[in-house]
Parts: structure tokens; C-alpha cells; sequence
């Protein structure tokens, strides 16, 4: 049965994406040589996560980290009132529980799949050998993973003590920040996400993000067409924060 169920989920996966394709989306692994990224394609795994499936969870051993090939996770901590919050949401070609596997610790975050979704498993061992010979991993992993930190901290901060709408909002302009294209004033969300992805998300029910939502549909600050979100006024969203 459980054999006959997973065989179902793969039917229905995205395509899958080659390892290479997605080392050279990755922007931390720009600075590695061809044979550097050559070696990393054989020697990593590309694994299968369907929607809600974690990917690893909090404590966990740190004995590799994962490149987003195809689809979107989100990082997530329990709140010690035992809600799950997102404290970062990554898209294709980013780069996730690095640090951990760099520093061999557990990993301080659960990763869940927001859609169904592929991704790059390399093993730490690999990752220290690559590191310690290539000086330009360092500086490029420091200018990349700073400003992702800096980002995690503060949805962290609003997703703690911020009140519902305040968490929702924050996850729309995380979105619009990590996975937005610019039409004009507009932004619009280049992920499919379903009410309830972003309920799970903001670490609410459904219906509470469906009337927040709607809300801010009537009033113009967003719209919504097959699941993708446009932000019309992203100003008012940023108020919002403050309500």
C-alpha cells in the first residue's frame, strides 16, 4: 500500500530537474570550478518531497544540507504555544540548512515542503572538503547567507509577537521579496499557493486568511488568478505590519 502511494505521488510530481541545472542556480555554488560542480552533480542525491512532507525536523543531525531544485520549502519553528510558524520561505536555486551541515550541528529549524518538491541533498562531508580548498565558496556563502539571516530574524520577530494579519501580511511581502516579479507597481507571486499554504505559513486557520484576504482583495491591495497573488500596493501591506 505504502509502496502503491508513493508511486501515486510521483505520477503526479513536478518534472524532475537535473543536478547540474540546479548547482547552477544555486548562487552560493557560483563560485565553485566546473570540476567542482561536476563533482558535487555525482556525488549528490536529487530527492522527493510532496506537499507538507518534511524535509527534515528540528534537532535532526545536520549530515547534509539541500538546494531547492523544483517547488518551495518553508523553515519553521513551534512557538512555545505549540503553533508551527515559517521563519523563512525559499524558492529554486536556494540554498538550505548550510550552516548546520558546515558547523556539524543539528539542524535549529524544520524544513517542509510547501509544494511538491525537488531538491539537492549534499553531504557535509562533501561540503567541508569543497569548502577548506575553496576560498571563494567562503566569501560568496558570507555574501549571500547574511542578508537571508538578517531577513529570517526579522520574520522571526514578526511571526512571534505579531497578530494574525500581521503574520499574513508578513508572509505575502516575504514572498514578494524572495519569489516576486515586477510588472509595472505591480508584484506578482511566482508560486501557486493555496489559502491554506498560506495559513500554515502565518500559523493560522484558513478561514481567518481567507477573510483577511478577501479584505485586502476588495480594497485593492492584492488579486488573485489560479492561486498566484499579485501585490498591487505593497505600501499598504507594510502598514499593515503596524495595525
Amino acid at each position: 500500500m505504502k509502496s502503491a502511494m508513493i508511486s501515486l505521488a510521483m505520477a503526479k510530481a513536478p518534472e524532475r530537474p537535473t543536478k547540474l541545472g540546479v548547482i547552477q542556480s544555486c548562487t552560493v555554488m557560483n563560485a565553485l570550478s566546473e570540476s567542482e560542480r561536476s563533482r558535487v552533480a555525482e556525488e549528490s542525491t536529487m530527492a522527493y518531497a510532496a506537499r507538507g512532507e518534511p524535509i527534515w525536523l528540528a534537532g535532526a543531525p545536520a549530515v547534509f544540507f539541500s538546494v531547492v531544485g523544483v517547488g518551495f520549502v518553508k523553515m519553521s519553528r513551534t512557538t512555545p504555544q505549540g503553533a508551527e510558524v515559517a521563519v523563512e520561505l525559499l524558492v529554486p536555486g536556494q540554498c538550505f540548512g548550510l550552516l548546520a551541515a558546515l558547523q556539524g550541528n543539528t539542524f535549529p529549524l524544520s524544513a517542509i515542503a510547501v509544494t511538491d518538491l525537488w531538491y539537492l541533498k549534499v553531504q557535509a562531508g562533501l561540503l567541508h572538503t569543497i569548502y577548506n580548498d575553496n576560498p571563494g565558496l567562503r566569501d560568496q556563502m558570507l555574501r549571500a547567507i547574511a542578508p537571508r539571516l538578517h531577513r529570517a530574524h526579522e520574520m522571526m520577530a514578526r511571526m512571534s509577537t505579531g497578530k494574525v494579519e500581521q503574520r499574513i501580511a508578513a508572509v505575502l511581502l516575504i514572498l514578494m521579496d524572495s519569489c516576486g516579479e515586477s510588472a509595472g507597481s505591480d508584484v506578482r507571486l511566482n508560486v501557486p499557493l493555496t489559502r491554506q499554504d498560506i495559513a500554515e505559513m502565518a500559523g493560522t486557520t484558513v478561514e481567518t486568511t481567507i477573510r483577511a484576504m478577501s479584505r485586502w482583495q476588495k480594497d485593492g491591495r492584492i488579486s488573485t488568478d489560479h492561486q498566484v497573488i499579485t501585490i498591487h500596493d505593497a505600501a499598504a501591506l507594510q502598514r499593515a505590519l503596524l495595525e
